[in-house]
């Protein structure tokens, strides 16, 4: 039996058209999952979060003051990143050791969760001693102490070294690159000194310093019968004492018959109790669009955060303590909203993803926002959906490049083809075997 080369011909094309059509009507029962935010996967599977070493980062600094800040530009992050900034005192205004920490502070920028936004910046604040010290701003919560000849040494972990991970962080405008500070105020004299840490709780920490060259007691005494003497030699790592919050008046510290210091315990300037409280801030994409939800605890600080949409004006929310808001974006094909200023989520970016249950189109023009310093009781998502053009035209192709489900009519229609083309194959073959069958003697 043998093929003219027209049917042979006809007869590939109806059968590569057949395995088109079975390709494309592979994934017909496949839903939407998309990836997260519109999906079920989110950082914990690494799909839309920043692995640690491809984070990058702002900071600003300051030495003399015991301040710093950081800011993370391209979150959110995939796992836990903490940083540290820590006080020393220090034997010289230029680097010397032997150096002990007189006060640090540590904090964490957290990864996200699905449908949640995160705090994209940490502020920091210590004590810096009086006279000599060395302030430094690192990656990490661990802390050297005391800093010696033969102990670890910071490194690439400090802030804005020029080796990994310090690199990842730039400094703001009109900030140091380096994040690390040697000096002091003044002149560090031969003789035991004292520093004065008050808490939030009402307590006292005294840090004991004995820079002579021989060994000093130091008398300490307060409200209550509070009393301590405690002996340090010369070098000595310095050592602490708590004064409890009850007795926290009129304390005194002595050394050979000279005050080296007096006063009681005041409340620090950055202080709030409880801790400073985070925001609990989500967003929700529904039939209505995107809306961001900003809940500020009465313990917080103000958070401001700016959302810009590809489609519309950028909205600039801030939220005090005690207070709740809310931003609304539209529906809209293609929809995406960047968050930016102290909130980070998705790389900086929401989509809108149209849920399956929708039954109708959105319009494909500009969204619609409220006031954005509106609250959530004086604004609602509801109503500002309302303002988008009614009747618009149905269909099943999701902003944000992502296919709806194919079912229904689609499938049946894929379906109606290919037996088409399997009955015309078959009669191809047929007419071949009727007309062109050779026989031979």
């Amino acid at each position: 039996m043998k093929f003219t080369p027209r049917l042979r011909q006809a007869a590939v094309v109806a059968a590569g058209a057949l395995l088109s059509l079975a390709a494309f009507a592979a994934p017909a029962n496949a839903t939407n999952g998309g990836s997260w935010p519109g999906g079920d996967q989110g950082p914990s599977g690494n799909q839309d979060c920043t692995p640690a070493a491809q984070a990058k980062y702002e900071h600003s600094f300051n030495g003399p003051a015991g301040t710093a800040s950081i800011r993370l530009l391209n979150g959110p992050l995939c796992d836990a990143q903490s940083f540290a900034l820590v006080s020393y005192t220090a034997p010289s205004a230029q680097f010397q050791t032997p150096q002990y920490v007189l006060d640090s502070s540590v904090k964490t920028l957290q990864p996200a969760k699905k449908g949640e936004l995160t705090e994209s910046k940490l502020d920091f604040r210590v004590e810096v001693p009086e006279c000599f010290t060395q302030v430094d701003f690192v990656f990490g919560d661990k802390i050297i102490n005391p800093l010696t000849d033969k102990s670890d040494r910071y490194g690439d972990r400090k802030v804005g070294s020029p080796g990994a991970p310090g690199k990842q962080s730039k400094p703001a405008q009109g900030q140091p690159q380096s994040a690390w500070y040697n000096g002091g105020s003044g002149t560090c004299k031969a003789e035991p000194v004292v520093e004065a840490l008050p808490d939030c709780e009402g307590a006292v920490a005294l840090k004991l310093i004995n820079r002579s060259t021989f060994s000093e007691s130091f008398e300490i005494t307060a409200d209550g019968g509070f009393s301590k003497t405690v002996t340090l030699q010369a070098r000595q790592e310095p050592a602490t004492v708590t004064v409890p919050a009850a007795n926290a008046k009129n304390i005194k510290v002595t050394s050979r018959g000279k005050q080296l210091y007096s006063g009681s315990w005041q409340k620090p300037a950055d202080c709030q109790v409880p801790e400073v409280g985070k925001p609990d801030a989500k967003y929700v994409s529904d039939c209505d669009g995107l809306t961001f939800t900003i809940v500020n605890p009465e313990n917080g600080k103000d958070v401001t955060a700016v959302f810009t949409p590809n489609k519309g004006d950028a909205q600039t929310v801030t939220v005090k303590p005690t207070e709740t808001k809310t931003v609304h974006f539209t529906a809209a094909q293609g929809l995406t909203v960047t968050v930016t200023g102290d909130l980070d989520v998705l790389n900086g970016e929401v989509k809108w993803t149209k849920p399956e249950n929708c039954t109708e189109q959105p319009n494909p023009g500009q969204s619609s926002q409220p006031n954005p310093g509106q609250s959530s009781s004086s604004a609602s998502p509801s109503a500002s959906a309302g303002s988008d053009t009614p009747g618009a035209t149905p269909t099943t192709t999701e902003p944000g490049g992502g296919g709806l489900a194919l079912t229904g009519s689609n499938s049946s229609t894929i379906a109606g083809g290919a037996v088409v083309l399997l009955l015309v194959g078959a009669g191809l073959f047929f007419l071949a075997r009727r007309r062109k069958v050779n026989f031979k003697a």
